[in-house]
């Protein structure tokens, strides 16, 4: 990076030899063509740049600028009405999503593509952040016995998005925020987070892929099956309990862990009795989580499953 000109290193002075000044000249060496080639080069690279760089911070202040003005009109109504005047913009958004110690205050979007909104935000519109997104086949009405929402979104570094969910991996931070809420149509859901997994996208274990999305279930043993899992994976004990009949909702974002992780942030609609007497302040670190295989692989470790 430039910075300011040096005095020159060579300092002209009278001859020791010779009685009379030596006259001073500011010419200097004319720059050779590939000299000029590397400055040319050199200043585009850094004018690029500045662009790119400004580019990012005011994509992101304006990503900022979008959340928050759609959280603000969501406030000022009721939740059905809100989605009214949102869903005008786009049509695509189906619901709202809110988790406040997490600062998650989001419209929920869906579309036959179950990738545009990786890199499209709530408007529709090209953006690396997204936007929060259900499957196409997934739906708020829990059609044909779907038990489990799902509901996918970006991990950004600047926390929006599903940038904060990583939070859910704190003790402290679960405690102080068990709570999801669930807005679509004129239904107000509430929902205690009960298991906070690392799973891996790809085959792992005996060769098939745990799928805490799982919507549908076979009968009792069925679920019993899947919800040991469940809790075997959680990075909390949670002291949240699951049981064979619940609705369930589930929060996928990318993770950092391994290649293919995933964070996944699953929930337990609440019940009238559950709203009473749900305490997590017991909850407890999990000593003996059961990671994906590849977690244990990418360290060296042998897999104790």
């Amino acid at each position: 990076m430039a910075g300011k000109h040096t005095k020159s290193f060579f300092d002209f002075r009278k001859s020791v030899y010779a009685p009379s000044p030596v006259i001073r000249s500011n010419a200097r060496a004319p720059l050779s063509l590939p000299f000029k080639i590397i400055i040319i080069a050199l200043v585009a690279s850094l004018v690029l740049s500045s662009v790119l760089v400004g580019n990012f911070f005011m994509q992101g202040s304006s990503h900022k600028k979008l959340l928050n003005t759609a959280a603000e009109t969501f406030a000022s109504f009721n939740s059905d009405d809100a989605l009214k005047i949102l869903a005008e913009q786009n049509g695509d958004i189906k619901g709202w999503l809110k988790i406040e110690g997490a600062d998650i205050d989001c419209a929920v979007c869906q579309s036959d593509d179950d990738t545009f909104y990786i890199n499209h935000n709530q408007l529709g519109k090209k953006s690396r952040y997204g936007a929060l997104f259900l499957s196409k086949d997934d739906s708020f009405e829990r059609r044909g016995n779907d038990r489990n929402i799902v509901i996918f979104g970006n991990n950004m570094k600047n926390g929006t998005m599903f940038g904060s969910l990583k939070k859910y991996r704190n003790i402290n931070f679960y405690k102080q925020n068990p709570f999801i809420e669930l807005y679509f149509d004129d239904e107000v859901q509430k929902y205690a987070v009960f298991s906070v997994m690392l799973v891996s996208s790809y085959a792992d274990d005996s060769g098939e892929i745990y799928k805490p999305y799982k919507s549908h279930f076979a009968d009792e043993n069925d679920f019993s099956l899947w919800a040991e899992e469940t809790y075997a994976r959680s990075l909390i004990n949670t002291t949240v309990t699951a049981k064979y009949g619940d609705d369930f909702l589930t929060l996928v974002t990318v993770a950092d862990d391994f290649d293919g992780a995933r964070l996944v942030v699953m929930a337990k609609k609440l019940t009238d009795w559950d709203s009473n007497h749900i305490d997590v302040s017991n909850s407890k670190v999990n000593a003996k989580i059961k990671y994906p295989k590849i977690w244990y692989d990418t360290r060296g470790l042998e897999y104790p499953h």
